[in-house]
């Protein structure tokens, strides 16, 4: 009878042992399942997000050469309404070089040198500021093709992530019965 008890012990001990054994498959395959689906979310969303920079840098690089050029345009338009403006000034001055009183003519040299001088630091000063602008320009055309370099493989990257997100939540799903989340591709990143 003691061999009896102790067998019908170990076939229920060997029986529960086999459930917690099937339970642990179970276990570690929705672990595995979670891990992976885990996994390929954060390489979904990071693809996204490499793909959104991409489209940013084309998008403000695009902005910032038209917002220059633009600028050029109202400095050149600038500079030379200045330039007509000194150039009638310096008539008027020039006028006065033809008296006969020495200091007039004097006067008159002394007020063309500093006009010439207000000139042409006027002119230096909006140079400056086209070449500013010219740099703008440069780093906004920079920025367009490292953008457009990068569409190419983040959109391919974007296509394989989604890919495998689409069947590991599918197996996520089957062997969680949770609902995998789901992720717009072209929704923006929240900073």
């Amino acid at each position: 009878m003691k061999h009896l008890i102790l067998l019908a012990a170990l076939a229920v001990g060997i029986s529960a042992a086999a459930q917690e054994a099937q339970k642990s498959k179970e276990e570690i395959a929705k672990e595995k399942a979670t891990q992976s689906y885990e996994a390929a979310k954060k390489k979904f969303e990071t693809a996204n997000h490499k793909a959104y920079v991409a489209d940013s840098l084309i998008e403000v690089g695009g902005r910032m050469v038209e917002e220059n050029k633009a600028a050029i345009q109202e400095l050149q338009d600038e500079r030379k309404a200045k330039t007509k403006e000194f150039a009638e000034e310096r008539k008027s001055y020039n006028s006065y070089l033809k008296e006969k009183d020495a200091d007039i003519v004097k006067q008159a040299q002394n007020d063309i040198k500093a006009l010439d001088k207000r000139s042409a630091a006027e002119m230096k000063e909006i140079d400056k500021k086209i070449a500013a602008a010219q740099k703008s320009i440069a780093k906004g055309e920079a920025n367009i093709a490292k953008g457009k370099s990068q569409k190419k493989p983040t959109a391919a990257a974007v296509k394989a992530a989604e890919e495998k997100y689409k069947t590991v939540s599918a197996k996520y799903e089957e062997l969680t019965g949770n609902t995998a989340e789901y992720i717009d591709p072209y929704q923006t990143p929240e900073d």
